[in-house]
Order: structure tokens, then sequence, then C-alpha cells
């Protein structure tokens, strides 16, 4: 009984190892996905308002 009660325990603490390392070597490229996706957010960000300023620009102001 104990012998598969400790070699479930080491797969347990094996499968624990295998997360935390797995979790460092990821971590760097989430940051790299979230930044491209930050740069993608503003680039987006500023045509949609130089958009809005030369749509507003070109029409011609109506006074009543």
């Amino acid at each position: 009984m104990f012998r598969t009660l400790l070699t479930l325990a080491a797969v347990g603490v094996a499968g624990i190892v295998a997360w935390k390392l797995v979790w460092v070597m990821l971590l760097p490229m989430l940051f790299g996905f979230l930044a491209l996706a930050i740069k993608i957010a503003l680039i987006a960000l500023l045509v949609f308002v130089l958009f809005r300023v030369l749509r507003r620009a070109g029409q011609p102001d109506v006074q009543t």
C-alpha cells in the first residue's frame, strides 16, 4: 500500500516540478505576446484617431 502511495506522491511532485519549469520557460514568451498585442492595439488606436481627425477636417462646417 505504501509503495503505491509513494509512487503517486513521486509522480505528483515530478508533475509540480515540471509545471514550474515549463511556466518559467513560457513566461517570457507570454510577455512577448502581451507586448505585441499592446503594440498592435496602440497602432490601431492611432490609425482610428487619425481617420476620425481627417474625416472631421474634410467635412464643411455647418452652422444654422
